[in-house]
Order: structure tokens, then C-alpha cells, then sequence
């Protein structure tokens, strides 16, 4: 059992997981390492704000259920259940994260954006020192 908090991203949640089971799999069979590497890798490219608009859920539950099938161990068994648990329960995270480009919780980092509201400018250049990143750029009164 994992405990977790609103602030918990579900859809990085089980992108953790799927890439923890894929490094610890024995692979010993064909289609359990396939299975989770396609997870792994749709989960990543969902978290870095390349998710394609259109998932079939079932065909990606389809493929968690013929996983669990084929494999041989416990941890191949259950490997899937991140995945279909958080498509079920937490499939709106799934398509604010697809559909409207935002992770609810501000955890992936590839869903993130920041910008200077010029209305509320005043051109301290505080955040232009501040900002860790160095994203923000300009001079006083013209930060971007």
C-alpha cells in the first residue's frame, strides 16, 4: 500500500513506478519487458507534455492486462496495476495532462511555464536575478 497526498501527481506517480518495475524486471519473458517499456514510455513522454491527444484506454489497459498475463513473477504480475490504478481512479490528472498541457499537482517539469505579467512589472529585476533558471531575459521594464 502507498499513501499519497492531493499534491501527489498520479500520472508521474505511475511513471516512477513503471520505470522502477522496467530497470528491476528479469525479462524473462518477450512481452513483459515490451509492455513495460511501452508504459514507461508513453508515461514519459505525458509527463514531458508530449502526450498525443486520442489515447485509447482501453487498448492501454488491454496491454497492462496482457502483461500481467504473460509473466512469470510476481513483480511482472503487478507491475502493470500503477498504471491501470491511476487510469481508473485518476483519469482526469491523465487528460489535463494530454488535452490541456497542465499538470494539476506542478510536478512534471515539462508542463510547467513561467512568464512576468508586465501590468504587474515594476521593474525591480528581482526575478531576473532570482530566477534560477536564467529564462528570464531583458532589462528594466522589458523582463520576458
Amino acid at each position: 500500500m502507498v499513501i499519497t497526498d492531493e499534491d501527489t501527481c498520479m500520472v508521474d506517480f505511475a511513471r516512477y513506478f513503471m520505470t522502477f518495475v522496467q530497470e528491476e524486471s528479469v525479462r524473462q519473458v518477450c512481452a513483459v519487458p515490451r509492455g513495460h517499456q511501452s508504459h514507461a514510455d508513453v508515461l514519459e513522454r505525458i509527463c514531458a507534455g508530449k502526450g498525443q491527444a486520442g489515447v485509447t484506454w482501453s487498448t492501454w489497459a488491454q496491454l497492462g492486462q496482457q502483461v500481467k498475463r504473460a509473466s512469470l513473477c510476481g513483480l511482472g504480475q503487478t507491475a502493470p496495476n500503477p498504471v491501470l490504478s491511476t487510469i481508473r481512479y485518476f483519469r482526469d490528472e491523465y487528460e489535463a495532462h494530454i488535452q490541456d498541457m497542465t499538470c494539476p499537482a506542478k510536478v512534471c517539469k515539462g508542463l510547467i511555464t513561467y512568464s512576468v505579467i508586465s501590468e504587474r512589472c515594476t521593474g525591480c529585476m528581482v526575478c531576473l536575478r532570482n530566477c534560477p533558471g536564467e529564462a528570464i531575459t531583458g532589462g528594466k521594464k522589458q523582463c520576458t
